[in-house]
């Protein structure tokens, strides 16, 4: 059975390869001339480049309270990698631990780096994260639609948008990703007219096109909202593709982008870099060296990409292990939905990295305890748990 990345690809060459992009397919219809760029806009185009990353929690022994040098290491890691933004993605944590964690990178990446947010929920709900994040120094912030809203009209998933973007300053980026409740307006479940109107907004600045998203909806997309704002593709494939028919592909949102470099390999940073300055060539001289990396990605998350599970935290962390960072595994419960991380995966991953030139031979008690605990003498035998870890 051909899976969805493999549909990606074959989808992907049956728009795109024979005939040049617009002689392809009729073109879809614009709406009415641009305004000038924004200064949001603006903005977007010049940080927002290469790719966005996760900090995750590190946590003691006993799960109880952080780690916060290895907070810190991962969060150093990140500048180190080369990327140009940050969230934090509390998996694990609790709220006071949270705000610990967010304090902490505000502390370390001193305007080294940009640092995001993800806002979602009800217009009040998320009206009052976008507030937190504007006191707390977020430079951008992501925007969702709730799944437990039931729209009758499209003017209604509109209005819900704008209630939440118009109450900030901050630059907006468009979560997308497909809501079942929204199918009805459009079969992705992505609200696309509507996401037509938004890229008018002067501080709707880009969109996340995430992980699982096929290449004709990705072809909808760009020839829809790509001449207004930046366009973030998660499956990296269609990244060359993309780039060299279209403007504003030069960068990915937050995602576990680890998982496709190093600080000594920043694969996934100069294939955006070559794209955005159109140096196709050498950009697929990086994408084939990358690939079994990118391969790798829907190899270990096949089930979980385009679902409402969740994902698979352990890996992800091992992931940013494996390329320098703290590790540590997560307090994850008994969630079942959750993979569990285990040693025919850990194997996995080292030898791939391997293949592509990145080295992976520590030991992988370090990664249990994490690096930082490790160094000082913390060993997994002081573990109180192994949450999905086998």
């Amino acid at each position: 059975m051909m899976n969805r990345r493999h549909f990606s690809k074959t989808l992907g060459a049956g728009v795109f390869g024979a005939v040049p992009l617009m002689q392809a397919a009729p073109a879809i219809a614009k709406s009415k001339p641009r305004a000038a760029e924004s200064e949001k806009k603006q903005w977007a185009r010049e940080h927002l480049r290469g790719l966005g990353s996760l900090v995750m929690p590190s946590f003691s022994p006993d799960f109880k309270s952080l780690d916060e040098e290895g907070i810190r290491l991962d969060i150093r890691h990140r500048i180190k990698q080369g990327f140009c933004s940050t969230m934090v993605s509390a998996t694990g944590a609790n709220a006071e631990q949270r705000k610990r964690i967010d304090e902490i990178v505000r502390e370390e990446i001193q305007g080294k780096m940009l640092r995001s947010t993800i806002v979602s929920g009800n217009p009040d709900s998320a009206i009052a994260s976008l507030k937190n994040a504007e006191k707390s120094g977020c430079t951008h912030a992501m925007v969702t639609f709730p799944g437990n809203l039931k729209p009758e009209t499209e003017e209604e998933v509109y209005a819900h948008y704008r209630k939440v973007i118009d109450s900030t300053s901050l630059p907006i980026l468009l979560y997308g990703r497909g809501v079942p409740s929204l199918r009805r307006f459009h079969p992705s479940g992505i609200p696309v007219n509507v996401f037509d109107r938004l890229a008018d907004h002067p501080n709707v600045v880009g969109m996340k096109m995430t992980h699982a998203m096929p290449a004709g909806l990705a072809y909808e997309l760009c020839e829809r909202l790509s001449d207004r704002i930046l366009m973030g593709p998660v499956n990296l494939d269609l990244v060359p593709i993309l780039g060299q028919h279209y403007k504003n592909i030069q960068w990915s949102s937050q995602w576990i982008s680890d998982s496709v470099q190093s600080p000594d390999r920043p694969y996934g940073v100069e294939l955006f870099d070559l794209v955005r300055k159109g140096r196709m060539q050498e950009a697929m001289k990086v994408y084939w060296q990358m690939l079994p990396l990118i391969d790798l990605i829907y190899e270990i998350q096949a089930r979980l990409l385009g679902a409402d599970e969740p994902h698979p935290w352990q890996h992800m962390k091992y992931y940013q292990w494996v390329m320098g960072g703290n590790g540590g595994l997560l307090p994850l419960g008994n969630n079942e939905s959750v993979p569990v991380l285990t040693s025919e995966s850990r194997q996995r991953i080292r030898d791939t990295c391997k293949k592509v030139g990145i080295n992976a031979d520590r030991p992988d008690e370090e990664f249990m305890v994490g690096r930082t605990a490790y160094a000082r003498g913390v060993r997994a035998s002081e573990l109180t748990a192994k949450p999905h870890y086998v």
